[in-house]
């Protein structure tokens, strides 16, 4: 090739040129180096590049340019300590990576009778930087990803990641839970091997509480929900589990307490309510006796005398049959009427009622018939009446009024029950926390805080309707009263 035209081509390329021997020596030397280098043509042309950049692998290079002598083809030159062959200073920008430009090197045969070649000088700065930074973003994504796998394994809830049904990964609390011995043994396992497709299809809105089975056939309560995501533009579902055994364990724990409770209150108030037909009946006989022995006795005085025994042992009878039934363990839902069992249960708390000067006042749609648990309903009502007994007499005066309201009504397909007192209501600072475990206005000895809690449960969660509780003043008998106005929702399904 002409000089001229060889130093023209060269000169006008955007990649740096150098022409050398395989002594090193530098027989060409183009613009685009003298820019970057700051050494010109003259001052390097004929003298050895190791003058200038004794730091080069001079080994490694003059046999990289023996090779592509011998092999009349291209070889690569690689740095081993840095990106570059000749170090060339970059601009000083603030977020650059490199200080160096960071250099691809080709070595090709120009003439081999002289031994020279070529060395081209690629700038590959800008890909080494993004190369750097995916490398850096690698690295935080992966360590971001180590620290979810440790989230993953070490949370609480059971995670179990599905496709297709076909269970593709799960956390170890998963394995644990479902009682596998590997993580490779739940996977591509079914999902319907855990919940059947109904249960799966109503729990993408909120957690469902359902009884799961294992491979084993054991078995166990679990909160569940499950979410719908899209990974690499597939879509998959994410079904969390909680194990809530030991919470319904307790919960049972909570209600039996309560209950006993509650019986106990039950079994003093049959014994006041039983008192007084007692001693009717003692009167009656001992009076019945004492006619007979004075001969003064009259079959109308005996019939009259068998007649108020038998009405008042009925009553007794007729007690007991409502504290049974109070007794009783809902284990399905029956058909009641409203009106009667709230009238029965009033029955059970009549004494008290009496003895703390209470009134009551019933407007009660005798026609509403609900299809739920009975007995449940019976304790939550009670709880709530005892509740308001108990503020209004640690609030009224006895000379006061003490009333306590209870109506009924059904709109539509739900029946709305509500209860208010004349207590002076509940303290705005406490009103949202009077249906949470172990809360009580009272004192240490006379409340365990568990009777509006084990109330609120049985309404929302066994009988699947709504309680809420607020301040609400009314007129009976044209005096203002203010209490608190418990109010309950149940759908009317019969």
């Amino acid at each position: 090739m002409n000089p001229n035209k060889f130093d023209v081509i060269c000169n006008t390329v955007d990649n740096g040129i150098i022409l050398i021997n395989k002594n090193l020596e530098v027989k060409f030397w183009n613009r685009w180096l003298e820019i970057r280098t700051g050494i010109s043509s003259k001052e390097i042309i004929g003298k050895n590049i190791l003058d200038f950049y004794p730091m080069i692998d001079d080994k490694k290079l003059i046999r990289k340019i023996t090779t592509a002598l011998k092999l009349n083809s291209s070889t690569f030159y690689t740095p081993q300590f840095s990106k570059y062959l000749i170090p060339i200073e970059l601009s000083k920008v603030a977020d650059k990576v490199f200080n160096e430009m960071q250099q691809s090197v080709t070595i090709t045969p120009y003439d081999i009778k002289k031994e020279l070649v070529i060395i081209y000088i690629y700038d590959t700065t800008i890909l080494s930087e993004i190369n750097f930074k995916l490398k850096e973003v690698k690295e935080e994504v992966e360590e971001k990803n180590e620290e979810l796998r440790l989230l993953f394994d070490t949370t609480m809830e059971a995670i179990i990641v599905f496709k297709d049904y076909k269970i593709v990964d799960c956390n170890q609390v998963a394995i644990e839970l479902c009682n596998h011995k590997s993580k490779e043994s739940l996977l591509q396992k079914d999902i319907h091997s855990l919940l059947n497709k109904n249960v799966i299809e109503k729990i993408h809105t909120k957690p469902v509480e359902v009884t799961i089975t294992r491979e084993d056939k054991t078995s166990f309560k679990a909160l569940v929900n499950i979410k719908n995501t899209n990974i690499k533009s597939q879509d998959y579902k994410i079904l969390t589990i909680i194990d809530i055994s030991d919470i319904k364990r307790k919960e049972n724990l909570l209600a039996e307490q309560t209950k006993l409770a509650a019986m106990g209150e039950m079994i003093g108030n049959i014994a006041h309510q039983w008192r007084q037909p007692l001693n009717i009946i003692s009167i009656t006989a001992s009076g019945t006796r004492l006619k007979k022995e004075m001969d003064i006795l009259s079959d109308e005085m005996l019939d009259s005398a068998l007649k108020s025994i038998s009405e008042t042992t009925e009553h007794l009878s007729n007690t007991i049959d409502v504290f049974k039934d109070f007794l009783k363990e809902d284990k399905e839902r029956s058909l009641f009427n409203l009106s009667r069992n709230i009238n029965n249960n009033i029955s059970l708390i009549e004494t008290i009622l009496k003895e703390n000067h209470i009134r009551l006042d019933l407007d009660l749609d005798d026609d509403i018939y609900l299809y739920n648990f009975a007995n449940e309903f019976s304790q939550a009502l009670i709880n709530i009446l005892h509740n308001a007994s108990d503020a209004i007499a640690s609030k009224r005066k006895t000379n006061e009024l003490r009333i306590i309201k209870i109506s009924t009504k059904q709109i539509k397909d739900s029946v709305i029950i509500e209860i208010v007192d004349n207590a002076g209501g509940i303290d705005k600072e406490i009103i949202d926390k009077i249906f949470e475990p172990y809360f009580t206005t009272k004192h240490k000895y006379q409340g365990t805080g568990l009777g509006l809690y084990m109330t609120h449960k049985i309404i929302q969660t066994s009988m699947k309707g709504k309680i809420t509780v607020r301040n609400q003043q009314f007129i009976f008998e044209n005096k203002e009263c203010m209490g608190a106005l418990f109010k309950i929702t149940l759908k009317n399904n019969t």
